[in-house]
Formats: structure tokens, sequence, C-alpha cells
């Protein structure tokens, strides 16, 4: 698809992760990732349905935000955030940066109500299937702006070295602070693949991390091209993605 418009699509992609210490009890791990929506009052609502639909009928054992879900103040989008209590498997997000400009509280009360938490410089330890697995967030690297601190090594040390380990963060640059730590995975979005051709060339000489799988040291990154636009309604030759990842 060259030319992509709109809100008609659907773009899951089954991709395979192979992390070098995950458990291998965890292997067979299903999430889906979702990023960089760029909400507005005119994406209908039937479409979100539709999607949560899919995603549901997927089967994940986890659902993740990576930031970006707005495009205008999240009190105008009461019926679209809604629709997310509708997904099954437990849902953590991340801030990006268009959420901190629209305002990251009211999101995180609304997203909650839902039954979707936010992982912003927070750990969580789920259990799938009795197997414990860490998740660690760090809110976008633009939350300076409404004067929220980001306790990278605070909050990394905290984690633990002999659980598997997620990160979640909006933009891929973070991935610089992960060396010390034990992170087998970051899931990030945020550059939208340049979102246009061939702007998106201009987009990769200040994204050295721009779309699609990295490897640094002993973490895999995932950079997703996501699934809504910024600016234009418009694609071309940078289709959106929904990366369903299996961990094998």
């Amino acid at each position: 698809m060259s030319l992509q418009t709109g809100w008609t699509h659907f773009p899951f992609e089954e991709i395979s992760l192979q992390a070098q210490n995950f458990s291998s009890s965890l292997k067979g791990l299903r999430i889906v990732q979702l990023s960089d929506l760029h909400l507005t009052q005119n994406i209908e609502i039937s479409y979100l349905k539709t999607l949560i639909a899919k995603i549901n009928g997927l089967n994940p054992d986890l659902v993740v935000i990576t930031g970006d879900i707005l495009q205008t103040f999240a009190t105008k989008l009461h019926k679209h955030l809604k629709t997310f209590k509708l997904l099954v498997a437990p849902t953590y997000y991340v801030t990006g940066n268009h959420d901190i400009v629209y305002g990251p509280t009211a999101l995180k009360d609304m997203l909650f109500d839902a039954g979707v938490i936010c992982l912003d410089n927070k750990i969580e330890i789920l259990s799938i299937n009795g197997v414990p697995l860490q998740l660690v967030g760090l809110s976008d690297r633009y939350s300076f702006a409404r004067g929220i601190k980001r306790p990278i090594k605070e909050l990394f040390a905290k984690l633990d070295p002999n659980l598997s380990t997620i990160l979640l963060a909006h933009q891929p640059k973070d991935i610089l602070h992960v060396d010390k730590f034990r992170i087998d995975i970051q899931l990030s979005g945020h550059t939208h693949g340049g979102q246009v051709y061939p702007f998106n060339i201009v987009v990769k000489f200040f994204q050295p991390y721009f779309s699609g799988l990295y490897v640094r040291n002993k973490t895999l990154l995932y950079v997703t091209r996501g699934l809504g636009y910024w600016g234009p309604k418009v694609r071309y030759r940078v289709p959106s993605e929904i990366p369903v990842f299996t961990i094998n």
C-alpha cells in the first residue's frame, strides 16, 4: 500500500522476538503494541470498538500502549477512551510527548476508569501463567515541561535482575539508559517511521532508532511505525502498524 489515509486500517503484523535472556517459561508470550494513536474527536467510535474486538480475538497475554494517545484534550474524548474498557488482556501505557502537551493527568484518570494502567516511572510485576514478568515504564522525555521528573537511574536500580523485563518508553532514544540494567526488551514508537516519503529519509538523521528491530548489547528494541497520524492524515510508503509479538 503506497498511499494510506484515514481510519479504516487494522494493520496487525506478527513479529517473533528472540530475547537472549528471557525466561524459557515465558516463551510463547503474546503482546499487542499500540502506539501513536493521536486520537481526536473525528475518529469514529465504531473504528475503535472494531480495533479492540480484533485485538481481543488475538488472545494476547498483554496489551501495551507506548504513548501519543492524544491529539486533543482527554476531556474531549470521554467516549473514545471509554472503549478501552473492552480490552480483555491486562493493558498498560506510558505517555508520549503529545500526551504531555494535552494533559497527562486527565488521561491517566480516564484510562484508569477504563482499566488501563499508567506505567510512567513505575515498575509492575505481572504473573503470566504463574511466571513473573517485570514491566517498567518511563514517562516521555518531554515530561520536564510539566514539572514531571524522570528518576531513571533510581527507578532502574529497583529492577529485579533475576526477572525477565520489558521497558515501555515512547521515544526509542531512551535505549541509551539501559546498558547497566537488565532490560530484555524495549518497546517504543514516536517516529511514525517518518510517516510520509521522502520525509522519512530526513527523520532518520534525528532518530537513529527509526523503525523496526534493533539490538543494543543484550536488549532488543522494537520501534513501531504506530497506528495514527500527526499533521496530515496521510501516510505515503510508510504504512501504519500494530505489532503482535510472540516471544520465542
